[in-house]
């Protein structure tokens, strides 16, 4: 079997799971943006705008006569409410894929269009083995680089989309790639993870570092990475905690 089939048998192995979907309607006018585990629900009428935060989950139901999808959560406020929305694929208004049945309050039902978000399982990707990367993989120093690479992300928050490299340890230091909401930056930070790093945005016109490139580092945030191609594997620490996730060939 050539190396190419073996790949695609490896990426073949991580099924896309909904992660979340997307619904509205006209008649009345709301939408609702929901995660894995918590849902934002604006319905605007003529006396005005009301936007509510649930906290909850959600469940496919694959064993249902035709697949449903039920979302369940609370307000995170009082008083509290629950919202039950209820989906089924079944072709809807413009590139809509699922037809939803919502309730808020008691005695209330609202029906809309979705569109789904669908993505690997991460909670369940395979643990990076970095003893079998190849010798041009960055991410094969990824024990070493990571207190560096934390102290990058901790500085610069929620700017951070991703890693795409980190040159490896020299003089106890590492100059790690990171791409943002507004650009790109390079981090040159102590390999203890300790002081301040110090931060050089990076042109257009910069060539990558040498270790730029396969696989991107994502933080270890709450939802994980939504990815749907490639292959994702989680970062792993030595007491079992997920310290981030690696993403070889993303879309």
């Amino acid at each position: 079997m050539g190396a190419a089939v073996l790949a695609t048998a490896a990426v073949a192995q991580q099924a896309a799971v909904v992660q979340g979907f997307e619904c509205r309607s006209d008649d009345p006018n709301w939408k609702l943006d929901a995660s894995r585990a918590s849902a934002q629900f604006v319905l605007t009428t003529a006396k005005g705008k009301r936007e509510v935060v649930f906290r909850g989950a959600l469940q496919p139901l694959a064993y249902a006569p035709s697949p449903l999808i039920v979302w369940r959560g609370d307000t995170t406020h009082l008083p509290r409410e629950t919202l039950v929305v209820t989906l089924r694929e079944e072709a809807c208004q413009g590139a809509a894929t699922h037809r939803a049945v919502l309730s808020v309050k008691a005695g209330e039902a609202m029906i809309g269009c979705c569109t789904m978000r669908t993505g690997y399982d991460a909670r369940i990707a395979p643990a990076a083995n970095y003893t079998a990367k190849n010798p041009d993989d960055w991410a094969r120093l990824l024990p070493e680089l990571l207190p560096a690479i934390n102290l990058c992300v901790a500085r610069e928050g929620n700017r951070v989309k991703w890693v795409s490299g980190a040159t490896p340890p020299s003089q106890g230091m590492s100059v790690v790639r990171v791409v943002e909401t507004t650009g790109t930056v390079d981090c040159v930070a102590d390999l203890a993870g300790r002081g301040t790093p110090k931060i050089d945005a990076v042109s257009a016109t910069e060539p990558p570092l040498s270790t730029t490139g396969n696989p991107r580092f994502y933080p270890p945030r709450e939802p994980p990475p939504m990815v749907n191609c490639g292959k994702l594997e989680r970062v792993v620490t030595k007491s079992g905690a997920v310290a981030g996730y690696l993403h070889y060939d993303p879309c």
